[in-house]
């Protein structure tokens, strides 16, 4: 079997209805079951007493082209059943249970991870996984008899370790499993990379740590070690970090750089004392990586041509804002990128630098030497720029600079962390910037949020819930309501149901009836109201469009934003 091809050729309902075992009518009733308690079919059909799991186990490895077990392994060697670490194990529902040929043969009760096994597999081993489908109670079986009872033979391996005090067995357990560990770091470096996470979570418990990645925006629980190997991989990432070994009683921040099959990753390393130990967060940065585009990033059309009319103003100042991971930093650089030419001079500060630009200066931020972004705004200043990009407008007297910088014929670009387009005018305001200043700078404000894509290959197309019926008919009158929602999950996903992200946005352009209304002292609903009015499209009718257009679903715009 060929493990880089799992592909559905026909749908589960179909190869059963083919097979004698269901009826049309009985279908049609387990979908529309399906409809309402968005559970897999197999399952449905099961409960209905229609069929059995042995049943449905035939039919889906038929779907996907993979062999079924018929008749479990009497035993398994314990070194093969360690090709996959136990949590993994339980993770992926995946049992190694023998080498055939230099292959390894895996046995899995759910194709929702295929793909994921084999590349775990792979990685883990080196070796090309051959994969075999059991039925429910068969896998219950072999992990009952094998996996557990591994389990057991194991343990006694663990407990002089753990009954000494965690202080006065670090340094042994480091200098005897050195190689280990750093092999472990490294699996749990590769891993994230691997899965394109953003960041790295390393959690202790009272009894185990728990591994912890963020994947489209959202945290992916990975898998759990045992508490005694928490020690050494806290110390291994603090020597690696620059970090202070002896130090586990406050904060410490640190970095450091890794290659990986031939990209530069940049890690941004915070460990935090908890009551069960040190817990470790690592966010990752693809220095050498290739950035986006802004026609790639997802804004709408309406949107983009306005980004595109802003971005032709010879000077100004125009923010990106959003929370934390909404994707500002990402849309800087697109718009830098945009933006440069060989008659054209631009700087940038930044903190972190995220994405390197060809023919962009940029600067990394320093505040441990005062080397802030107000020091570099000033020394911009000097540099002959046409455009500058700060990172962050973090106070008043970095605000004050990049107005100074606009009003002296530069365009600015920067970010603040705010909830709509309008509160960034509030923020400014409550740093206390001169309202005449803000109006005689400011001419645009682009705010986002980021949002998972539905997966292509098993999203669901139905009708448009009740509560949004007028509001659809408002803004798409000439269409039918309709919307896409996520699926039961498939193997192009991992079972996710979602794979990869879009931006939703809003963008305000401040014209002159926005300034007056700022100038008189209007708050963030009424500079809201009247940017609607002239025109602005709100986010969560982007995202709307979004929703009529399949790329995402209701359930991801209401997670980051509210209906109007």
């Amino acid at each position: 079997m060929n493990s880089n091809n799992f592909r559905r050729y026909k749908r589960l309902g179909e190869i059963l209805l083919e097979k004698g075992i269901i009826t049309k009518q009985q279908l049609a009733s387990a979908l529309e079951i399906q409809k309402e308690s968005r559970k897999a079919l197999g399952e449905i059909l099961v409960d209905m007493g229609l069929v059995t799991w042995e049943q449905i186990t035939e039919a889906v490895g038929e779907q996907y082209g993979i062999p079924v077990l018929k008749d479990p392994p009497s035993t398994i060697p314990i070194e093969i059943l360690k090709a996959i670490p136990r949590a993994l194990i339980d993770e992926l529902r995946a049992i190694p249970v023998d080498k055939v040929n230099d292959k390894i043969v895996v046995v899995t009760d759910s194709v929702y991870n295929l793909s994921r096994i084999v590349s775990e597999v792979r990685f883990l081993t080196g070796q090309e996984p051959i994969i075999y489908l059991a039925s429910p109670a068969l896998f219950s079986i072999l992990y009952s008899q094998h996996v557990e009872g591994a389990s057991m033979a194991l343990a006694d391996e663990i407990p002089l370790q753990l009954e000494l005090p965690e202080e006065e067995v670090e340094e042994e357990l480091v200098m005897e499993a050195e190689a280990p560990v750093v092999k472990m770091v490294n699996a749990i470096i590769q891993k994230a990379v691997t899965m394109d996470a953003s960041d790295i979570h390393i959690e202790p418990f009272r009894n185990y740590v728990r591994i912890r990645y963020r994947v489209d925006g959202l945290l992916r629980r990975i898998m759990d070690y045992p508490k005694v190997q928490h020690a050494p991989v806290v110390t291994r990432i603090k020597i690696i970090s620059g970090l202070d070994i002896s130090e586990k009683r406050l904060p410490q921040d640190g970095k450091f750089y890794m290659n990986i099959q031939g990209e530069q990753y940049d890690f941004r390393v915070s460990t935090m004392p908890s009551v069960h130990g040190e817990k470790i967060v690592m966010r990752i940065l693809k220095v050498s990586g290739a950035y986006k585009q802004l026609e790639e990033l997802g804004f709408s059309d309406y949107n983009y041509n306005q980004i595109s009319r802003l971005l032709k103003r010879p000077n100004g100042i125009i923010l990106v804002t959003g929370p934390t991971g909404s994707g500002k930093s990402t849309t800087l650089v697109a718009i830098l990128n945009k933006l440069k030419d060989i008659t054209t001079n631009i700087i940038t500060a930044e903190d972190p630098v995220e994405y390197t630009i060809d023919g962009v200066t940029q600067c990394q931020v320093n505040p441990e030497i005062g080397l802030t972004f107000a020091r570099y705004l000033r020394s911009f200043l000097r540099q002959d720029p046409d455009i500058i990009m700060i990172g962050e407008m973090r106070d008043k007297e970095t605000a004050n600079l990049a107005i100074e910088a606009s009003l002296t014929g530069h365009l600015v670009l920067s970010t603040l962390h705010t909830n709509s387009s309008a509160a960034a005018i509030d923020r400014m305001v409550n740093m206390g910037i001169d309202r005449h200043m803000i109006t005689s700078s400011l001419i645009g404000v682009i705010s986002q949020r980021l949002v998972r894509k539905l997966c292509e290959s098993c999203r669901v197309k139905a009708e448009l819930r009740e509560e949004f019926h007028g509001l659809w008919k408002e803004v798409f009158p000439d269409i039918d309501p309709v919307e896409y929602s996520a699926g039961e999950g498939c193997i192009e996903c991992g079972g996710t149901s979602y794979k990869g992200r879009v931006a939703i946005g809003e963008v305000l352009i401040v014209n002159d009836d926005i300034k007056d209304i700022v100038i008189s002292g209007a708050g963030e609903r009424q500079i809201y109201d009247l940017a609607l009015q002239k025109g602005m499209r709100p986010m969560f009718i982007d995202g709307f469009e979004k929703v009529l257009r399949g790329v995402t679903s209701f359930d991801e715009i209401l997670r980051v934003t509210t209906a109007p």
